[in-house]
């Protein structure tokens, strides 16, 4: 009768350890490299040429999707607060989110069920004009955010400047 009770002892925790194993959800959130654009650039806005993007996300078990957010950073807030509002004058700001899908459909790759991929692109334009008035210049954040499958999510904030007197970004690279 011991040896009945010790192997059903030893097949119920057996059986339990497995059982949580399966059970083991992905707590971990994903990891964003942002490589370009670096803190403090200043971007030249174009109608045409869009912002030197490089990025590497990375994640324990599979990647989700991202987007990149440009929002103003006039007032110096914290993503903790409301966003700012901005009265009309002779110049509007900008505020931009793009979704994968929209690189996706532009002909860049998925992240979606990788483990480690690099993005790089043009594909982020800043245009000179918003509503037919001229783009504020100013401080913006930029804003990647990364969730892996299990929906954790991460974000990367950098501070940069739209300027219309910025110099264009030169970089070498294969496309």
């Amino acid at each position: 009768m011991k040896k009945l009770f010790l192997v059903s002892i030893v097949l119920l925790s057996t059986f339990v350890m497995i059982s949580c194993e399966k059970n083991k959800k992905d707590t971990e959130k994903p990891t964003i490299k942002l490589i370009e654009p670096e803190n403090g650039d200043s971007i030249k806005p174009s109608d045409k040429e869009g912002i030197h993007f490089e990025v590497e996300f990375a994640d324990n078990e599979a990647l989700g999707s991202y987007k990149v957010n440009i929002h103003p950073a006039f007032d110096g807030h914290t993503h903790e607060q409301a966003a700012p509002q901005f009265a009309a004058g002779d110049s509007i700001a900008f505020e931009k989110t793009w979704l994968e899908s929209e690189f996706i459909a532009a002909g860049e790759q998925s992240i979606e069920g990788k483990r480690n991929v690099t993005i790089h692109h043009h594909k982020i334009v800043i245009p000179t004009t918003v509503n037919g008035k001229p783009l504020k210049e100013g401080n913006y954040h930029f804003m990647v955010t990364c969730s892996d499958k299990a929906r954790n999510e991460t974000f990367v904030a950098r501070n940069i400047k739209i300027s219309y007197s910025a110099k264009e970004h030169d970089h070498e690279h294969e496309h």
